[in-house]
């Protein structure tokens, strides 16, 4: 079975996926779809990091700010099947980063929240 083209795992790199608000809570929910098995190839780690730093780098546009500046940002990352431990070492190692972004980061694995314990 050959590897999956970066775009068939993460769609456009350039891209959200999922943007959803709750005006309930004033929270911003981006939701970042990964598809298939998500090897832990280096392009694969940096492919990932980049659609990530994509969706962090949203968040202080002039008009991400000027609609949801005071609102709760959450970024999650779905994954629809376990990916490379590898890729789960690479998460562990981003809820800081979002942080910094003023962004909380959750991970989904078929559907389910999984504690990343940071590493």
């Amino acid at each position: 079975m050959k590897a999956m083209a970066i775009e068939d795992m993460f769609g456009d790199l350039h891209k959200i996926d999922i943007l959803a608000e709750k005006t309930e809570t004033k929270e911003v929910l981006m939701v970042l779809v990964c598809n298939g098995f998500i090897d832990g190839s280096p392009e694969t780690q940096k492919a990932l990091l980049d659609k990530m730093e994509g969706y962090l780098n949203h968040t202080q546009s002039e008009e991400f700010q000027k609609e949801y500046g005071d609102w709760s940002v959450i970024l999650r990352v779905t994954l629809d099947r376990e990916p490379d431990e590898r890729i789960l070492a690479l998460l562990s190692k981003c809820p800081a980063w979002a942080e910094d972004y003023g962004v909380k980061l959750e991970i989904e694995i078929g559907g389910k929240p999984v504690r990343i314990v940071e590493s």
